[in-house]
């Protein structure tokens, strides 16, 4: 009697937005490591385990991976921020809760925050998509901190350009302390959550009423 051929089990196969997803991580680490110009969609393809026409599918041109990728970082780091900033503490514990969920952010997926924090340089569709990316997050954050902000009645143009300023100021420092983090791993979060709040509430917490929560009724 033939012994029987042992069957090698079948893998599972990938649901399309698994494939999407698996593309975007081998991408952030493909343009970590290389930058996006020396980043190749074949090197791209090779480390998430698809063919090239099976990326294509997901997306049209290395451009379009680029994009998808940096614009799903910047929402997943504004969607933190908001539902810190959303909870019923008093606005500088959230705002804290906020800096140091960016900071495990960038802890958990280091390639794709330093991909969204040292924007190619060159090829013009690029660059201005990189810009459009990051001035949609310092907008998106300006409108939550202004949503907190206690405008003087007759000075809220004033108050806003420089609550603007204050989030492009603040949102260039995290980033910054990102990329220097890479380089210093061995400091601790904490350490860098309280350096950005020294800083940041020093500025902006004359721009809060102090004793506010989310329970307590605002004073006109």
């Amino acid at each position: 009697m033939r012994p029987m051929a042992s069957r090698r089990p079948r893998r599972a196969r990938l649901s399309g937005p698994q494939r999407r997803a698996r593309i975007l991580a081998a991408a952030a680490d493909a343009f970590a490591a290389h930058g996006y110009h020396a980043a190749s969609i074949r090197e791209i393809a090779q480390m998430a385990g698809v063919t090239k026409p099976v990326l294509y599918d997901h997306f049209a041109s290395k451009e379009h991976l680029y994009v998808a990728l940096i614009e799903g970082v910047r929402d997943a780091l504004t969607g933190t921020t908001a539902v810190r900033m959303a909870s019923r503490l008093p606005v500088e514990a959230r705002l804290r809760a906020a800096v140091d969920a960016f900071f495990g952010y960038v802890e958990t997926n280091p390639s794709a925050a330093k991909v969204l924090f040292t924007p190619p340089e060159g090829e013009p569709a690029v660059v201005a998509a990189a810009l459009r990316v990051q001035q949609e997050a310092t907008a998106r954050l300006a409108a939550l901190l202004g949503a907190e902000a206690d405008l003087v009645p007759g000075e809220a143009d004033a108050r806003a350009l420089r609550l603007e300023l204050f989030t492009e100021f603040l949102k260039r420092g995290l980033h910054g302390l990102a990329i220097w983090w890479a380089a210093h791993p061995q400091v601790p979060r904490t350490a860098l959550v309280e350096a950005v709040m020294q800083i940041t509430w020093a500025g902006l917490g004359a721009q809060f009423q102090p004793s506010r929560d989310r329970d307590a009724p605002r004073v006109r």
